[in-house]
């Protein structure tokens, strides 16, 4: 089997070359330390020889002595000028020339003895020679360069079979070593091209399980990005489900404007923006409403966000636009119409407010004026001390009315609700206007059940009477008959009517008689005083019942106000 990886191929390459270069510098050491070794044995030989025949030659015994040294040993004394005094191989030293410049007489005349293998010029035939230095001449000896001579200073080849044979074995370990490596290294490949497509599963990852503490480290971030992928998701899916479920269209797109998502919505209200049908949200940024939104998604400054409104069809939308990084953004569009209403309203009802309360606070201060500048009697003074106080009870009621409202109005503040008799809430109130009605020989009659009862809020509930009766009292007329009833009921809700026989109202006015501060002429103005409030509460109080309200003209000419409250 081949090595897969080029990972696992240059492993073994380089490994091998090492292993290689390191047996080949042991065999080059081991074979020239014993070359080395067999070299100093000769020389250690050719020394005993040369100090026996230094100590022959001296005595004058150099003949006797040529007995016992080998045939093939040639010798030869040479005095300190270089001169031929003797050699053993030549037949006569007279024809020899002067061995002052041979290399091994030179090495000697300096460390004592020396060594050379060269051409002989006299025998013509290659020596190894050893001379030594003895002060007034020199000792030679030489063996012939010979097969006999080359093979005992040559070394044993034992050492390089050994080496080879190691060396085979261990390329072969180094191959099995870096074949299991490669395996694992294609597993690790594979699992690493299988996490870059995001195909991959943490149990896949268990086939590298033989990598070790790698192996531990990879599997657990492979645990943890399994773990941050599934988190990511899960992320993804509730936001697209948020997308999903959310009244404002949102679209998520690339910088090339390509569509990553759209929601609903978001198709809905582009359609309604745009100058003709469109199926691919992306059609909408080339639109020439949203032109200030593409000039500013294209733009690369450090702007990441902006906003506009558009008018279109009697509805406004809101379109806002985020650049996020890689030029990705984002566009949301809302639908703001009854927001803006209910701006719109806001701002009406505040300078309602501060006009209605100028009214009173202007009439305070005149008659306190009066009092403190103007020299009056004391009757006068009683009269603009009444009026003052009138007028500070009228703003008294128009503040708590006001402050009724806005409770109404916050959408998500818990009003406490119970079981309520709505026949003595409406008792309550005839007993508070007792004195009124006589004063105005009004007549009151309550036609509720004595134990009809619902779920609401006590409060609330007497407000609603409460108004309902004030309005028929200030505005209705003296000697009129107010009268209260149920006319239906159902599993849900009890329906109700309530009208006075007094002054009724222009029946155009009718739809607008629910509005904040709205008067209507005639016989119910603001003459009678009141805040222009109290059918506003009506309505408003009657809507946290989770019932309807409408006006209608009775058939005495008077105000008949039909509503329905939940049970």
């Amino acid at each position: 089997m081949k090595l897969k990886t080029q990972y696992a191929k240059r492993l073994f390459s380089w490994t091998l070359l090492i292993v290689a270069l390191f047996a080949g510098s042991l065999v080059v050491v081991e074979q020239r330390e014993e070359r080395l070794s067999m070299f100093n044995v000769l020389t250690s030989k050719l020394d005993a020889y040369n100090r026996l025949i230094e100590t022959s030659y001296r005595a004058g015994q150099l003949d006797s002595v040529a007995l016992v040294l080998p045939q093939d040993l040639r010798v030869t004394i040479v005095k300190n000028d270089g001169e031929v005094v003797m050699d053993n191989e030549a037949g006569s030293v007279s024809s020899m020339e002067n061995h002052n410049m041979r290399p091994e007489l030179r090495e000697a005349r300096f460390n004592e003895y020396g060594t050379a293998k060269r051409m002989s010029t006299t025998l013509n035939q290659e020596f190894l020679y050893y001379a030594k230095y003895y002060d007034e001449f020199y000792v030679r000896t030489a063996l012939p360069y010979d097969m006999e001579l080359q093979s005992k200073l040559k070394s044993s080849n034992h050492f390089i079979y050994v080496s080879i044979f190691f060396f085979l074995v261990m390329a072969v370990f180094v191959y099995l070593l870096t074949k299991r490596y490669d395996r694992m290294l294609a597993k690790l490949n594979d699992l690493v091209s299988e996490i870059a497509s995001d195909d991959f599963v943490v149990e896949d990852a268990m086939k590298i399980k033989d990598l070790d503490v790698v192996s531990d480290q990879l599997l657990t971030i492979l645990e943890q990005k399994e773990d941050s992928r599934k988190r990511i998701e899960e992320a993804q899916r509730r936001l697209i489900q948020h997308f999903k479920l959310s009244n404002t269209g949102i679209a998520l797109f690339q910088k090339d404007h390509k569509t990553q998502y759209a929601n609903t919505h978001f198709i809905q209200y582009a359609n309604m923006l745009a100058t003709a049908p469109i199926t691919d949200a992306n059609q909408l940024i080339n639109e020439p409403a949203l032109l200030p939104i593409k000039r500013f998604v294209e733009d690369e400054s450090e702007w990441h966000n902006t906003s506009m409104t558009i008018s279109h069809s009697n509805r406004i939308y809101e379109v806002k636009a985020l650049k996020s990084g890689h030029g990705s953004y984002e566009i949301t569009i809302e639908d703001v119409t009854e927001q803006e209403k209910n701006r719109t309203l806001k701002q009406e009802m505040t300078s309602n407010i501060t006009h209605e309360i100028r009214t009173p606070l202007t009439s305070i201060r005149g008659y306190l004026e009066m009092l403190k500048f103007m020299d009056l009697t004391a009757d006068k003074q009683r009269e603009f001390i009444g009026k003052a106080y009138n007028q500070v009870l009228r703003l008294s009621e128009m503040m708590n009315d006001i402050s009724l409202l806005s409770k109404l109005d916050e959408e998500a503040r818990p009003f406490e609700f119970q079981p309520v008799n709505l026949h003595q809430v409406f008792e309550e109130i005839r007993v508070a206007y007792l004195t009124k009605l006589s004063e105005q020989g009004d007549t009151f009659v309550n036609n509720l059940p004595q134990g009809l009862e619902i779920m609401g809020n006590h409060s609330l509930l007497y407000s609603i009477f409460q108004n309902l009766v004030e309005n028929s009292l200030r505005y209705a007329g003296p000697n009129v008959r107010l009268e209260l009833n149920c006319y239906h009921q159902d599993e849900n809700h009890l329906f109700f009517s309530y009208f006075d026989t007094g002054k009724g109202v222009n029946e155009s006015q009718l739809n607008r008689i629910f509005e904040r501060f709205y008067r209507v002429d005639g016989g119910r103005t603001r003459e009678n005083g009141g805040s222009g409030l109290g059918l506003s509460i009506v309505k408003n109080a009657i809507l946290v019942h989770g019932g309807q309200v409408q006006a209608r003209l009775h058939q005495s000419g008077g105000l008949e106000i039909l509503f329905n409250l939940h049970r």
